[in-house]
């Protein structure tokens, strides 16, 4: 059974800000934000007024809508989440979105290990699921994330990172985009992530573009595909000299990378990914290959291919 992207749904806050209109601790300074801007092809950063949940309410509301799955079809509610967070039980945040959206068939629960990579976790988990359960209905993966602190604002030396909510309508043999591959690769000895001493930091460094290309390399190899063949590569929004690198490395044009929203919304953890495909959809036609790659703090690096739907045949 082929996992299929339906649909996808985005929440994005309605203003940016700029960089040195950040309010985090400690404050970026002068010098920081310059590197941000000429160096990392960061301008902006996308930080909402209104709860998580209404995030992923919104987005959520957003998917049903453009897809027409009924909420009652919905075998699976899946929060894919990088930064951690805590609500009392019963009413935590998982149950009050099922009310809200009145899932009543729904099966909760929250992907966050691997960070920005649990993304494609979630999306192995969703295929698991519904192919446990018969085969029927849809998954909603729902990959959100709010900045509510200076730590999670800021990756050193790496990027900035801002709020949006995701949701994907999953199923199998669906009429939407089909997974042909996903590839995971860890590197246990940073799990530490932020928190690595400097040697450790540096070793990661000096890794990160050839992990990253041969995780790429991987799932388009099982994929059967060759580069010519992939449309799009949606990316996490990390920054502009990373992907200048991976591409160098896997002998690929920049332009081939959706680079287009780095810019205006900075890292938006896990959602990246699904808020590239979404605002390069009009760009896509039926049949095309399309590839999404992501890392995750702790050294998870990630890949999946997809084919979008043929166009079936006129009558």
């Amino acid at each position: 059974m082929n996992l299929t992207i339906n649909d996808i749904g985005i929440y994005l806050p309605e203003t940016t800000i700029a960089l040195d209109q950040i309010r985090m601790e400690p404050r970026l300074s002068d010098a920081e934000i310059k590197v941000y801007q000429r160096f990392y092809g960061l301008k902006r950063v996308a930080i909402s007024d209104i709860s998580l949940e209404d995030m992923m309410f919104r987005a959520a509301q957003d998917a049903l809508a453009r897809s027409h799955v009924a909420a009652v079809n919905i075998r699976l509610l899946a929060h894919i989440h990088t930064s951690p967070e805590t609500h009392i039980w019963p009413n935590d945040l998982l149950a009050r979105l099922c009310r809200r959206l009145k899932l009543q068939n729904a099966t909760v629960l929250a992907v966050h290990t691997n960070n920005c990579a649990s993304t494609l976790s979630g999306l192995m988990l969703s295929q698991n699921y519904l192919a446990g359960t018969g085969g029927d209905g849809y998954a909603l993966l729902l990959t959100a994330d709010l900045t509510f602190s200076g730590i999670l604002q800021q990756i050193p030396n790496t990027t900035l990172c801002g709020d949006a909510a995701t949701a994907c309508i999953i199923s199998l043999n669906g009429s939407g985009a089909v997974m042909k591959s996903v590839e995971l690769d860890y590197f246990g000895e940073h799990a530490k992530g932020p928190w690595q001493s400097e040697e450790e930091q540096a070793r990661f460094e000096s890794g990160y573009t050839q992990r990253l290309a041969a995780i790429m390399q991987r799932s388009r190899q099982q994929a059967g595909l060759k580069w010519d063949q992939i449309r799009w590569i949606f990316p996490h929004n990390v920054n502009v000299i990373s992907w200048r690198n991976v591409a160098a490395k896997l002998n690929v044009p920049l332009s081939k990378i959706y680079l287009e929203k780095l810019p205006e919304l900075g890292h938006c953890f896990g959602a990246d990914i699904f808020i590239n495909w979404r605002f390069a959809s009009q760009t896509l036609q039926p049949g095309d290959h399309i590839m999404v790659a992501t890392v995750g703090l702790g050294a998870i690096f990630g890949s999946a291919v997809f084919q979008l739907a043929e166009q079936e045949p006129s009558s």
